[in-house]
């Protein structure tokens, strides 16, 4: 008997669960909607709830604000960019092949998913006292973030170690100075890319495709080990 009730016990707690979840997707999608198409700056979270069909109150049981929501939505979009990382870097060898797949892989889910990538790119700048918070100060979904953050730079910096090992790389840089500047200058090019306007990309004769290509033939020469 009591395992039947703990059964029917466990079952109602992983409904609820589930209920849960199907609850927060919801009102994450909501918060995508407003914030691709009007901006994070005019989007409430009343607007949110409102989007969402739920009280503002159902709304902060979930998130606490809209700093929340936003770094909610950079959390999917960093599950993909280390999707995309690994699916364009475990076809290679330990190498500058492979280092250079890094950004191809960026460069790629840009492409794929620009409003993600647009707000990537954001919450590095709206929200950038997340990773010098004190543990104590961190909420659960910046861990979460913050977590994230840490695996892409380990394959980052396993790629880097492992090619300097095989001297296939400069020994004389710091792996972290390199996966610093790699990352900054593939997001920095990407981000301008997408802004750049079209009629200026074509008085120019800019194909993006082009450019990312002759960035990372300079990053690659950059990178090549220097002769004694």
């Amino acid at each position: 008997m009591n395992s039947l009730k703990q059964k029917k016990l466990n079952i109602t707690k992983l409904r609820r669960e589930k209920e849960r979840e199907q609850l927060r997707q919801i009102i994450i999608e909501a918060a995508e909607k407003l914030f691709f198409s009007q901006g994070f700056e005019n989007t409430t979270m009343e607007q949110i709830a409102n989007e969402a069909e739920y009280s503002k109150g159902t709304l902060y049981n979930y998130y606490h604000s809209k700093n929340e929501l936003y770094i909610a939505i950079g959390i999917k979009a960093y599950s993909l960019i280390i999707e995309y990382t690994k699916k364009f870097t475990e076809i290679h060898d330990s190498g500058m092949k492979q280092l250079m797949a890094t950004g191809y892989a960026y460069y790629e889910f840009s492409k794929d998913y620009p409003k993600y990538a647009t707000i990537f790119h954001d919450i590095a700048l709206k929200l950038p006292d997340i990773s010098f918070k004190s543990k104590e100060k961190v909420s659960e979904i910046e861990k979460e973030y913050l977590c994230l953050g840490n695996t892409y730079g380990e394959i980052f910096m396993e790629i880097i170690n492992n090619a300097k090992k095989k001297n296939i790389i400069r020994a004389d840089k710091d792996p972290f100075m390199i996966v610093y500047v790699l990352k900054s200058i593939t997001k920095g090019l990407v981000e301008d890319l997408m802004q750049t306007n079209k009629e200026i990309k074509k008085k120019f004769n800019l194909i993006p495709d082009d450019v990312i290509d002759f960035t990372f033939e300079l990053i690659r020469d950059g990178l090549a080990p220097r002769k004694e």
